[in-house]
């Protein structure tokens, strides 16, 4: 039996996921941009596909922040990068001690609840200027599954910022968040020469997604791209719930 990385289900998967992140993170503030780890870890342990797309979205990171670096809000920034260093705490912390079923199951939870983000931030607004949670929550899905965009999202809406102050907020939050990630991976041990190889095989695929969002995030509505991409979440939130429970 071929090892996962050899199989084309794995680089479907891979290249669908990089692609869609990219197009999500430089048009669309990375809202719907959460589906790479999911669809990774239907095939590959869960600790593997956050390694492999570590590097990938550095990458997208200093594309997106040279796009939109000057549209940042420091005010934003300043009241919720401290609350995202705890959740990024805390997420290490529980990479280091949960079995990978566990942390499998917990991530097609998220992925479940973050399909159906639409229909429940609804009834989350009355939280929306909770900066310290929403920026703790963003760090801590973030480290775990790369994530952190639909609970800083809840926030951003509650700061009613215009559509290029998200984009570039969104970019120089995320670039740091996951230049911070390093730490705890390397603490748990999880860097691999092999992982780190694949992720530069998968910097094409990074960059046509990033080109792809920019070219399109001023004249296409994102309700078509943000509603593929919650059918995705929710079809491999699913598996992984199953492949958590039962394998």
């Amino acid at each position: 039996m071929p090892a996962p990385f050899d199989t084309l289900l794995f680089w479907l998967l891979a290249v669908v996921g990089v692609i869609l992140t990219g197009i999500s993170k430089s048009g669309f503030a990375g809202g719907a941009g959460v589906l790479a780890v999911p669809l990774l870890a239907l095939v590959i342990p869960l600790p593997m596909a956050t390694v492999i797309m570590l590097p990938v979205l550095l990458f997208m990171d200093a594309k997106t922040i040279q796009l939109y670096r000057r549209h940042a809000s420091l005010e934003t920034l300043k009241r919720i990068v401290p609350a995202a260093l705890v959740g990024i705490v805390l997420g290490g912390l529980a990479m280091g001690v949960l079995a990978t079923s566990a942390l499998e199951l917990i991530t097609g939870v998220i992925s479940i609840l973050f399909a159906s983000w639409q229909s429940i931030s609804s009834s989350l607004q009355r939280f929306q200027q909770a900066g310290w949670f929403w920026g703790t929550v963003s760090g801590l899905t973030s480290t775990l599954i790369h994530a952190g965009g639909p609970p800083i999202n809840v926030y951003f809406l509650g700061r009613q910022l215009p559509k290029l102050a998200w984009l570039g907020t969104a970019a120089v939050l995320f670039g740091v968040m996951n230049l911070v990630k390093i730490v705890p991976y390397s603490l748990n041990g999880f860097w691999q020469w092999r992982l780190l190889f694949i992720s530069l095989l998968l910097l094409p695929a990074a960059w046509v997604g990033v080109k792809l969002g920019h070219s399109i995030q001023g004249r296409v509505d994102g309700a078509t791209f943000t509603r593929i991409c919650r059918v995705l979440l929710l079809v491999s939130g699913a598996g992984l719930v199953v492949k958590g429970l039962f394998f």
